[in-house]
């Protein structure tokens, strides 16, 4: 018997304890049909979770054995609800968990190791980057659910007026975006803020030259982040990107202020409907001479708690993240599957912009690390001292490396 958490004003009669804002209840490992009932806790949003619940509602009608039940339980409050929950052995019997946390949480002991199921199962074909997000030393701890990656998004209309390219390297990128600064518009954007949404757009500039949150002090982490310094300072950056989250980048390019940017691929119809009149395209992310396409993973994966029916929590996760439910499932998400035996032009050829992002999915870097989340806060501290001026990039790399290093050691 497990303790379950519900939320919701239903629910007030019975509450037992509060935890962030969830109630706790005592739950029958069965339901009134004598299946298993498991939890899921989800951060969707408004748009998401009715198709979500749609699929939810199909497994459910088609399972003899288990039946789940979703529990809104919002992504800010996710983090501090599993460490809690963990202790006071409170906890849903699943997690639509950010994949940069899935190691974190696998160290940590709240997640089960799926490994042997994992590898017993003979549709288990899934892209090494998102598979990597949810291993933990050479162990499976989730599976992934629905992906999304980063691209270079650029105004074509822009490009063509100032009669460039579209560049591929970052000294064709410094060279574009100053060729594209004027009368007020930027040439280039991404988001710089102090957070994760920061990190995640930093990280495929040092991913393609060859680093990654173990590696900040390397010449190409420095080089990475002294690239958007330098754009910074010669103007062809607005030094506002310290302040502006993904969405506030998308408005800047909708509105012709930047004539590139960093963005992802569910920005796509939301420029579609911001400005439709606006012509533009996407590409990769430039890289340095000599360096690899990389692009951010972005997404969620399907976690298992400690102590859950293991067996019934993986009946859904095989169904949902299986060859046949999966890419009909991440297309209606504006997503992407994970697997490695998803056709995408079967799947996405009547968008090229999309299709070009799910191809674009092979060369994708997961964010993995037992303590994501303070490797991450020493990497968002060192380009914000960069793009704001306050130190150099070799200078500010230093620390964050040092910081790390330290992380390390006590692990």
């Amino acid at each position: 018997m497990r303790k379950k958490l519900f939320a919701g004003f239903m629910c007030a009669a019975m509450i037992m304890g509060t935890l962030a804002g969830t109630t706790t209840v005592m739950a029958a490992d069965k339901d009134g049909n004598g299946k298993i009932e498991v939890t899921l806790w989800h951060g969707l949003t408004d748009e998401e979770v009715d198709l979500v619940k749609s699929y939810v509602d199909e497994f459910n009608a088609q399972s003899e054995k288990a039946e789940v039940t979703m529990v809104y339980t919002p992504r800010d409050e996710m983090i501090k609800q599993l460490t809690i929950g963990n202790i006071a052995g409170d906890m849903a019997d699943m997690v639509l968990l950010d994949n940069p946390f899935n190691a974190e949480f696998a160290a940590s002991g709240v997640l089960e190791d799926l490994t042997d199921l994992y590898d017993n199962w003979d549709e288990n074909q899934f892209l090494e980057g998102p598979l990597s997000s949810a291993t933990y030393e050479d162990h499976i701890y989730g599976i992934p659910y629905a992906c999304n990656d980063l691209a270079l998004f650029y105004n074509e209309d822009m490009l063509k007026e100032a009669g460039v390219e579209v560049p591929t390297t970052w000294d064709e990128l410094k060279d574009v975006a100053a060729a594209l600064t004027k009368d007020g518009k930027y040439g280039f954007a991404l988001c710089g803020a102090k957070d994760e949404e920061g990190a995640f757009q930093i990280l495929p500039f040092i991913n393609a030259a060859g680093g990654d949150i173990n590696s900040l002090g390397d010449t190409g982490s420095i080089e990475a982040v002294q690239l958007i310094g330098d754009m910074i300072e010669a103007g062809s950056v607005s030094k506002e990107i310290m302040n502006w989250s993904q969405a506030d980048v998308e408005k800047q390019f909708v509105a012709e202020n930047c004539a590139m940017m960093i963005n992802g691929v569910w920005q796509v119809d939301i420029i579609r409907k911001d400005n439709p009149d606006l012509n533009w395209n996407v590409s990769y992310i430039p890289i340095p001479e000599n360096g690899e396409n990389a692009t951010e993973l972005g997404g969620e994966n399907l976690c298992v708690t400690k102590g859950a029916d293991t067996e019934a929590c993986w009946e859904f996760i095989t169904w949902l993240c299986g060859k046949e439910i999966s890419p009909k499932f991440c297309k209606e998400m504006s997503r992407f599957s994970a697997r490695s035996d998803v056709d995408n032009e079967k799947w996405f050829s009547d968008d090229e912009i999309t299709l070009f992002f799910a191809n674009y999915m092979k060369d994708t870097h997961a964010r993995v690390h037992p303590r994501w989340s303070e490797c991450s806060s020493a990497l968002q501290t060192a380009f914000q001292k960069v793009y704001s001026g306050e130190a150099s990039a070799a200078d500010a790399m230093a620390e964050a490396a040092k910081e790390v290093e330290k992380i390390n050691e006590e692990e």
